[in-house]
């Protein structure tokens, strides 16, 4: 597989290898693309290379869609075993205001496109978290626990993610300094601006998470605590009856009440009476609030 368009072109790790082997070697050798699991730039002597890692969207905490790059003899090089820089650059096409004539640029217009819709799909994230804190409000908490976890799962995904396009992005902005072209510099200083932006963003919704996750334990705590007081009411209201059966149980011939015909009744009606003024003292105190 391989495509020429302007300075770009689409490569297979083994063509990669037979056509700049020193590259190879140095920066794609040790490691297959399939196991590649971050994003990074390098630059060499004679060449810019490293890695993408891209998470997909649509399950974050899945596979990521990995590829190296390589801008060597004034052309931008993808390294992939798949078709997918093939398709997703004619998007790229369609999405660049001019035709680029600098593999820089091209690289740039790529990193560009990777991010330009990142913060409507935070911003529609953020809406699904609302959505799980005002189930929470209303009581739902079914598997909330497990649909949180995951939530951090996947905004520290895309933590990462754009906490290495930002390094990137000043990687390569130093790399055009250095070499004195000053709309690259300029361009991928805003880039990791973006970046910088998305990774601020993605730090808010993981602080918004955990106040969930402590929303939802303090939710817990409540009913636990409701559960003890109603114990510890029933039990309090049951402990006299409780001394009065223990007292009527032992062995005694003489004992209040014992033989007298309305015995059975008085203590009925005594143990009746107790229980209405522990009542009034509970409701008094409010303890049934």
């Amino acid at each position: 597989m391989q495509k020429s368009i302007n300075k770009l072109r689409i490569l297979t790790p083994e063509k990669f290898q037979a056509e700049y082997p020193h590259i190879f070697k140095r920066n794609f050798g040790e490691i297959a693309l399939n196991r590649v699991h971050f994003c990074k730039a390098e630059c060499l002597r004679q060449a810019v290379t490293g890695t993408f890692a891209i998470p997909r969207k649509t399950k974050l905490t899945g596979d990521k869609i990995t590829f190296g790059y390589c801008i060597a003899e004034e052309q931008l090089i993808f390294i992939e075993n798949q078709d997918h820089i093939k398709i997703e650059m004619k998007k790229v096409r369609e999405y660049q205001d001019e035709e680029r004539t600098s593999p820089l640029l091209l690289l740039f217009d790529w990193m560009e496109y990777l991010i330009k819709d990142d913060m409507l799909f935070l911003q529609d994230y953020e809406e699904n978290l609302s959505h799980l804190e005002e189930e929470l409000l209303e009581g739902n908490m079914e598997d909330f626990d497990r649909k949180i976890l995951l939530s951090r799962k996947e905004l520290s995904v895309l933590s990462a993610y754009y906490e290495q396009l930002s390094d990137m992005g000043e990687t390569l902005q130093q790399n055009a300094a250095r070499h004195q072209t000053e709309q690259e510099a300029l361009l991928f200083g805003l880039f990791c601006e973006k970046a910088g932006r998305l990774y601020d963003m993605v730090q808010t919704l993981k602080e918004y998470s955990m106040q969930l996750r402590e929303m939802h334990q303090t939710q817990i705590d409540i009913r636990q605590n409701e559960i003890m007081k109603v114990l510890t009411i029933v039990t309090t209201l049951f402990m006299p009856l409780t001394l009065i059966a223990g007292w009527y149980g032992m062995n005694f011939a003489h004992m209040p009440e014992l033989t007298a015909p309305g015995g059975y009744g008085i203590i009925c009606v005594v143990c009746l009476l107790l229980i209405a003024v522990e009542i009034w003292i509970f409701k008094k105190k409010g303890w049934f609030k």
